[in-house]
């Protein structure tokens, strides 16, 4: 079974979750916590990236291992594994998986991904430690679901946000934004106040008449990239206790996705350990 998906930017994404993976289970193995991988847009283990003629050669593999198999590749291993995708083909896909490997503990659902991660979060335990990978494939998630999962104080987080999407749904004049798009940005974003956050004013020219100057008129723009990225990791640090620097995914030089990365444990060794250990493997990628 075929899973087409991404592109350059995944192999980038991949190893990034990879590494973190590995830093995380290794720091832990010694502890006595219940260690949970979730990946609730899991797909079937692996992808074949969408590529031109020219990244193929970057990319000469047919399939790439995928979040599913890069975790269960990781050693030491976690202890439980939460697999999750909507879609009956792929969760056959992940059931065919977890019966390779009857030692490992599963849990593979059939579900939203929303509802699937809230189950989750709503089970964990005082011992109980997780890293809670989510990848969706367009504007699937709901902010209240990251809000959930900041709640255990226990989980990290590594989110694919949809930037190309967003800035799709919100084009550069404020005034073209598509009515029925307003409640799915308000529940992507967890707010109805993203468009007095998304932009600014921008004074248009003066306009004259007869050589009477008339009163300027208000124009609207959205910020930049960057200047979106940093109010989204401002979003995530209003909920989590910790938010990094945003990984920047381009596709073809454009702008494509944020890799988020945030800790709800509020304890301070944990978060700065956090802080150094991300900047580490970001800078390394």
């Amino acid at each position: 079974m075929k899973h087409e998906f991404g592109g350059l930017w995944t192999r980038k994404k991949l190893e990034l979750l990879e590494k973190y993976l590995q830093f995380y289970t290794t720091a832990l193995k010694n502890t006595p916590f219940t260690l949970h991988f979730v990946d609730a847009f899991a797909g079937i283990g692996h992808q074949n990236s969408r590529t031109t003629k020219e990244q193929s050669e970057l990319l000469p593999e047919d399939s790439l291992p995928g979040s599913v198999t890069i975790a269960l590749d990781v050693t030491p291993p976690f202890h439980v594994y939460h697999f999750n995708d909507v879609d009956k083909d792929r969760a056959d896909a992940l059931r065919q998986i977890a019966k390779r490997h009857p030692s490992i503990t599963f849990n593979i659902g059939e579900v939203d991904a929303n509802v699937f991660v809230r189950e989750f979060c709503s089970t964990m335990q005082k011992l109980d430690r997780a890293v809670v990978f989510l990848d969706p494939y367009s504007t699937e998630l709901d902010w209240q679901t990251l809000e959930c999962i900041a709640s255990t104080k226990k989980a990290d987080l590594w989110l694919l946000f949809p930037l190309s999407t967003l800035l799709r749904m919100t084009p550069k004049n404020g005034a073209q934004i598509r009515p029925e798009w307003r409640d799915k940005l308000n529940r992507l974003l967890g707010t109805a106040e993203w468009e007095e956050a998304l932009y600014k004013e921008k004074t248009a020219p003066v306009s004259r008449d007869l050589f009477v100057e008339q009163d300027s008129i208000p124009v609207f723009e959205r910020i930049n990239v960057a200047e979106l990225s940093a109010w989204l990791v401002k979003r995530l640090e209003e909920v989590f206790a910790y938010a990094a620097e945003p990984v920047l995914l381009k596709n073809n030089g454009k702008p494509l996705f944020l890799f988020l990365f945030a800790v709800a444990n509020p304890n301070d060794k944990a978060k700065g350990l956090a802080n150094r250990v991300v900047k580490h493997i970001i800078k390394s990628t």
